[in-house]
């Protein structure tokens, strides 16, 4: 029984041993032997091509080198050598010029140098004339009402006499911004003979903020500061909460303080201050907004009348955010006071909580 079990074991491996040593099996191995050479010939023989044609673009990179060489050093030749031409045909032109203006001198009679002389001298006469009679007599001052008249030419600093057809009329506009704050812009308007016209418009004040020492400036909606006043006084204006200013000089742009616990920078906070000032001027709202709220460009607030505190959210849509807001207070009672949310982070519809007292 063994003895057949071992012979069943052993049948197919015989029956295998036939297989490969049979002449088709022979066969299918030369076969194969001879495609793996013509496969290694042909890879041989490909990369002998691509090495060749490597060679062969390096040949002819080199070749374009030397060209482009070649080719640098002729135009290089051939600039210096116009240079050379050039000045030498400029020295030869300035020596013909020097001997023509010498030949024109000694040809130039003594009648016609007298006409010359005549020319020049009415030349000068006619210069002198507008210098002496075009003298600044009258100064005029319009669209001021905070500064006087007086002042406002002090500033520019024209003086009776000066010269009005030398006058500087930028100088006389930056003398006057510089010197007064209120003043937003300046034109200076030359009439002949002897009047200047000085036209201001004026920045009307009402917004009021503090620097970190407790000191009090006014401020245009543009930010620049006018005038230092004390705690009273700019509490009657619109004051400006949750951002302090660095020490102002007045007539310039206020700086918005660094804040170690916020992420948000000054210039940012700046400009979202400017922004809502300047909104609320246009909206004409300054005589009804008490206090602005400025801790980042997205989260400003105002109070309206000490009756309502307004949460506007981000600086987007600031102009439509206002006007919604006269519409919203006029819909309610003259003795309610409460919130108002106009930040629209449920719609674009206004969120009124009255206080229920």
């Amino acid at each position: 029984m063994e003895q057949e079990n071992r012979r069943k074991q052993n049948r197919p491996a015989a029956n295998g041993k036939k297989k490969r040593n049979s002449p088709a099996a022979r066969m299918a191995n030369q076969r194969r032997r001879q495609r793996a050479a013509e496969e290694a010939q042909q890879a041989q023989q490909a990369q002998e091509l691509k090495r060749r044609q490597k060679a062969k673009a390096a040949r002819e990179a080199r070749r374009r080198r030397e060209e482009r060489s070649s080719r640098a050093a002729e135009e290089a030749q051939r600039r210096r050598e116009e240079r050379k031409e050039r000045s030498r045909l400029n020295g030869m032109r300035n020596k013909q010029k020097r001997q023509a203006k010498h030949r024109v001198r000694h040809r130039i009679s003594p009648e016609a140098w007298k006409r010359i002389i005549i020319m020049g001298g009415i030349i000068v006469a006619l210069v002198l004339s507008m210098i002496i009679f075009f003298r600044v007599r009258n100064v005029e001052v319009q669209g001021n009402s905070y500064y006087t008249a007086e002042e406002v030419v002090q500033a520019a600093g024209i003086a009776s006499g000066d010269n009005l057809l030398t006058l500087s009329r930028g100088e006389i506009a930056g003398n006057v911004m510089a010197q007064l704050p209120y003043v937003k812009n300046v034109r200076v308007t030359r009439t002949l003979p002897d009047s200047v016209v000085i036209t201001v418009t004026e920045d009307e004040t009402t917004f009021a903020v503090a620097d970190a020492g407790g000191h009090y400036y006014l401020i245009t909606a543009a930010g620049k500061a006018t005038e230092q006043v004390d705690e009273h006084e700019a509490k009657s204006h619109v004051f400006v909460e949750d951002l302090v200013i660095q020490p102002a000089v007045i007539g310039e742009e206020i700086h918005v303080a660094e804040s170690a616990d916020s992420a948000i920078s000054p210039q940012e906070q700046f400009d979202a201050l400017t922004l809502l000032l300047r909104e609320i001027k246009a909206s004409r709202l300054e005589k009804d907004i008490t206090v602005v709220s400025v801790p980042s460009p997205y989260n400003l607030t105002v109070w309206y009348e000490d009756r309502f505190e307004v949460m506007l959210g981000t600086t987007d849509d600031l102009a439509y955010k206002l006007e919604y807001l006269k519409v919203a207070v006029q819909e309610q009672k003259e003795y309610t006071t409460g919130i108002i949310d106009l930040t629209f982070t449920g719609g674009q519809q206004a969120i009124i909580m009255p206080n229920e007292d």
